[in-house]
């Protein structure tokens, strides 16, 4: 029987300024994103982009579900386009900010295991 367990999957991550992996399905699994927040710690508006990369891939305009969306200074903003997502083993969650330590990405999630 497949056991479905809820996880924090991004535990409050700080984004850097190029693509960079925040979490990865593990072997056997299947991850179900149920909430992603991104937070702007800062007192300017900074922009933040987020990927859903396939196994082996690269974060890239095929896999994005937020593009440079800015965030106001001490703004909090629900990514709705990764809510529901499903996203095999060895896919990743990837993201960056338009400038480095300003943006800190939240998500939640259910790993399924067969």
């Amino acid at each position: 029987m497949a056991q479905r367990l809820p996880k924090q999957i991004v535990s409050g991550a700080q984004l850097t300024a190029s693509a960079a992996t925040y979490y990865a399905t593990p072997t056997n699994t299947l991850t179900t994103i149920s909430a992603m927040t991104l937070c702007n710690t800062t007192a300017e508006a900074v922009t933040a982009t987020v990927y859903l990369v396939p196994s082996g891939g690269t974060a890239g305009a095929d896999n994005t579900v937020l593009s440079a969306r800015s965030l106001a200074a001490g703004e909090s903003y629900n990514v709705s386009g990764a809510i529901g997502q499903t996203i095999p083993a060895g896919s990743t969650v990837q993201a960056l900010a338009g400038s480095a330590t300003s943006i800190t990405l939240v998500a939640s999630g259910y790993e399924t295991n067969p």
